[in-house]
């Protein structure tokens, strides 16, 4: 009878045996190790706070033609979250200049700046935003040197019906000015 249930239970066994070789390997993720955050609990951190610096990536980057002034989006695979850093010269770029991270509402999509440092003071050469979950969100990294609220590169703005009905549709979005920012990510 106890070989009877071995070879009854036999594929089974197999099949446990199988599947616990291949979940042998996997273990808690590495942010729940390493950082102090994941994902939702970043979302509105700070990054080198909670040891999301460490892993830290650079998703794009925009420089000024001077090099005067360059700002990067930032992700981190350990936390999940993602920032925005701006780095100046503090000879030869703007006397002001504002950091902000613009991110996407989730569910919705609709645009909302994430968060600012506000003015770089005189005599500093860079600075962070906090986070922001990575995996609710799209993001764009931007600089200015006018004020926090201002998108230097908004969103495309078309008119789908001007005068002339073979001009349409016009690109109506203003150009690019006090400032540069990474593409949407």
């Amino acid at each position: 009878m106890c070989v009877h249930g071995i070879r009854r239970w036999g594929p089974t066994t197999a099949a446990l045996a199988l599947l616990a070789g291949v979940f042998q390997g996997i273990t808690a993720s590495p942010a729940a190790a390493e950082s102090d955050c994941f994902r939702d609990t970043c979302s509105g951190k700070d990054p080198i706070a909670m040891g999301c610096d460490e892993d830290a990536e650079i998703l794009q980057q925009a420089t000024m033609a001077d090099e005067s002034v360059s700002v990067r989006l930032l992700w981190s695979p350990m936390c999940q979250g993602v920032w925005a850093k701006v780095s100046r010269d503090l000879d030869t770029s703007p006397a002001s200049v504002y950091l902000t991270l613009w991110t996407t509402r989730d569910p919705d999509g609709g645009v909302q700046a994430g968060d600012s440092p506000g003015v770089l003071g005189s005599g500093v050469a860079g600075a962070y935003t906090k986070m922001r979950n990575w995996k609710k969100t799209t993001a764009k990294a931007c600089w200015n040197d006018v004020d926090t609220a201002f998108d230097p590169v908004p969103t495309k703005y078309t008119i789908q019906s001007p005068a002339k009905q073979n001009d349409w549709p016009v690109d109506a979005s203003l150009a690019v000015q006090h400032g540069s920012c990474t593409d949407w990510m």
